[in-house]
């Protein structure tokens, strides 16, 4: 994902994507059409215009896991091993941020902010919490709250596969398995012809993460301490550390795991044509310093291209990026020195968004959304500037013909951030765990007033007096 790969596409040669059933109920997304003009005033990055102005049917949303919101996912791999003693996992997730029973009043917030579109989880552990048996009170739960989004006039895009499976079935070694395909395409097919409203689905989640974290299971399974986690992991599971998606081998996420993709992608058209389908992975802008250009191009043949070759062609490419990773020809990869860092010690490059953009939309020819970006941090003021150097990057990109539908800002809520537990904060809404208390953030507004507006103000500071009159007294809600 490096900027030296520039595009030499215009927006009028993208796959166009068909528009979503006019019969179904609710708010539905308009054709998502690539030549919808930009304003006449807005231009590309560096050029000095009073508005960026984005496509009136841009998707502008935030995103959630359903694990890491919802609370109580008893039944999946994720919370067993949260359990292991010693565990891989910071803590527990538990109640998480109680997402489960409170998806309406989030969405009231999600609308007050400004917001459209909302991306968020259905977790496959709670509608077969046994192999064959599909319980009807989680799809029913994951009706309403589609319900609850286009009430509201809010586009939900549901992911499928969020790193979490059932633990029966990372018994089985998971993505692994040799029934693993089909066993999606039938999870895929229960849920589409049970949900009613369905838009945009992300069949599986960064697919390709396991390569892109692999230095970190390593550190965590490095030494006696590390077989002892190891070891509890694997009692835990039931099974070996592979059934679990997190440390799935690669050569079965390039083989079954492109293949469930596409197993569960045919299976959603087969029931519903209409709804736009793809694959979220997670891509970074790949640099390199003068000499390591080898080491960054074996890094993307590796973790990126044969991911991005093989979904080429869906309805869209969920990009997935927060930061920029350099190589050294030493083969040490990091931040660059002098460089400022988020929380997660990466680099804060609202800007690698765009070149990440550029690199797949040149490779793939494929429509693109955004279905991550975001900042690690407390400065909450550093997040409303990242998101508005992020999308004015990203419009330079889209003026210069890269086909973007949408943008979700990582994450809607502060939650459970996986090995790391609670303590990243990402959200645009802060949460009090110990009453689940919600704050509405200054960033949030200052992301919802461009959402409002449907572009950029330049000569803005993105600050929450933008906000329209009214939103920051419905900014709290218990």
């Amino acid at each position: 994902m490096s900027s030296r790969c520039p595009t030499t596409h215009s927006a009028g040669s993208a796959r166009r994507s068909s528009g979503a059933s006019e019969s179904s109920p609710g708010r539905r997304c308009s054709r998502w059409d690539a030549s919808t003009p930009f304003s006449e005033e807005a231009g590309g990055a560096g050029v000095p215009v009073a508005t960026r102005s984005f496509p009136v049917d841009f998707l502008w949303g935030s995103a959630t896991a359903g694990h890491q919101v919802e609370g109580n996912n008893r039944n999946s791999d994720c919370w067993a091993l949260e359990h292991a003693r010693p565990s891989l996992f910071a803590e527990p997730s538990g109640d998480a941020v109680d997402q489960w029973n409170r998806f309406d009043d989030d969405m009231a917030l999600l609308a007050a902010i400004g917001l459209k579109a909302y991306r968020f989880g259905i977790e496959w552990a709670r509608i077969e919490p046994e192999e064959g048996v599909f319980a009807r009170p989680a799809l029913d739960h994951y009706q309403r709250c589609i319900d609850a989004c286009h009430r509201r006039g809010i586009t939900p895009v549901v992911t499928f596969h969020h790193f979490t499976v059932p633990l029966w079935l990372a018994r089985a070694g998971g993505m692994t398995s040799d029934r693993f395909p089909a066993l999606f395409a039938r999870y895929c097919d229960r849920v589409t012809r049970h949900l009613r409203g369905l838009v945009v689905v992300c069949t599986i989640n960064e697919l390709n993460v396991p390569l892109v974290i692999r230095h970190v299971a390593q550190v965590l399974l490095a030494g006696e301490a590390g077989a002892e986690r190891q070891r509890a992991a694997e009692a835990a599971l039931g099974g070996p550390m592979r059934g679990n998606f997190l440390f799935t081998p690669p050569e079965a996420l390039l083989g079954k795991g492109l293949a469930a993709h596409a197993a569960g992608r045919d299976a959603i058209k087969s029931v519903m044509p209409e709804v736009q389908v793809g694959i979220t992975l997670a891509l970074q802008d790949e640099q390199a310093e003068p000499g390591a250009e080898h080491i960054r191009d074996a890094r993307l043949a590796t973790m990126v291209d044969p991911f991005l070759d093989r979904v080429a062609g869906d309805d869209f490419i969920g990009v997935q990026t927060y930061t920029r990773i350099t190589s050294r020809a030493d083969g040490t990869h990091g931040p660059r020195a002098g460089e400022p860092v988020t929380i997660m010690g990466y680099e804060d490059r609202p800007d690698a968004l765009a070149a990440v953009c550029r690199y797949v939309w040149q490779r793939t020819n494929t429509p693109i959304i955004v279905t991550e970006s975001g900042y690690a941090g407390i400065d909450d003021a550093r997040r409303a500037a990242f998101v508005k150097e992020a999308l004015g990057a990203l419009h330079g990109a889209m003026a210069d013909g890269v086909d973007v539908r949408g943008y979700f800002y990582w994450s809607l809520l502060d939650n459970f951030e996986w090995l790391s537990g609670y303590g990243p904060k990402f959200g645009l809404i802060g949460v009090d765990r110990a009453t689940q208390r919600r704050q509405i953030k200054p960033s949030a507004l200052a992301y919802g007033a461009i959402a409002r507006a449907g572009g950029i103000d330049t000569g803005s500071t993105g600050s929450a007096r933008l906000v329209a009159p009214g939103i920051a007294s419905r900014a709290k809600l218990t």
